[in-house]
C-alpha cells in the first residue's frame, strides 16, 4: 500500500513540474505539448487513486 502512496506523491510532483513548465512555455506548441503530458498524468493519478480504494475497499471486506 505505501508503494501506492509514494508512486501517487511522485506523480503529483511531475504535474506541478509540467504545470510550471507549462506556464513557461514560450511557444504554443510546447504549451501544448506539456498540457497533453498533464492530461496523461492525469490519468496515472486517477488510475492510481483508482488502485488505491480497491486496496481499501477489499481490506474491509
Amino acid at each position: 500500500m505505501n508503494a501506492l502512496w509514494d508512486e501517487l506523491v511522485h506523480e503529483l510532483g511531475t504535474v506541478r513540474a509540467l504545470s510550471a513548465a507549462a506556464l513557461e512555455a514560450r511557444s504554443e506548441t510546447s504549451r501544448v505539448a506539456l498540457i497533453t503530458l498533464l492530461d496523461a498524468e492525469a490519468a496515472e493519478i486517477s488510475a492510481i487513486l483508482d488502485r488505491i480504494l480497491q486496496s481499501e475497499t477489499s481490506s474491509v471486506a
